[in-house]
């Protein structure tokens, strides 16, 4: 049995819409890394992440470098930020050298901060978050 999990972390809510798109997508439940979860032994792991002055929450990265090396076979990264510019590399990274195989392509969405990206994100990125969900899903054959 294939085991897939979905985590996230989110200041405003933006990345948790995203992340229950994908989970929902995949048949699972998303979880906030800051609540009790176990994800070892995960064959896919999709992260994500918000995008704060151009790079992820430091709690995501915290989160990241404790987990136990080759523990987690794949991982699919995804973020939102105002500027929809995918600052995701230190997290990649930090995957990566955990022995995980990070998915090439990223999902970057637009999300809402004060009153800019007012409805974002919307239907139009919810579909393209389960359509990457898809993607992933796909290229790592599950």
């Amino acid at each position: 049995m294939t085991v897939i999990n979905v985590i996230y972390q989110s200041r405003g809510g933006n990345t948790q819409k995203v992340a229950e798109a994908i989970a929902e997508q995949c048949g699972v439940e998303a979880v906030n890394i800051v609540e009790p979860h176990n994800i070892s032994g995960s064959d896919l792991l999709f992260v994500g992440m918000g995008i704060y002055a151009g790079k992820p929450d430091s709690s995501l990265l915290d989160y990241l470098d404790q987990l136990p090396v080759n523990a987690i076979k794949g991982a699919a990264v995804f973020s939102t930020s105002a500027a929809g510019v995918d600052h995701m590399e230190l997290a990649v990274n930090l995957l990566e050298h955990k022995g995980i195989t990070v998915y090439p392509k990223h999902l970057v969405l637009k999300g809402r901060f004060l009153l800019m990206n007012k409805g974002k994100p919307g239907p139009e990125e919810i579909a393209q978050a389960k359509g990457f969900a898809d993607e992933v899903l796909g290229a790592f054959n599950y």
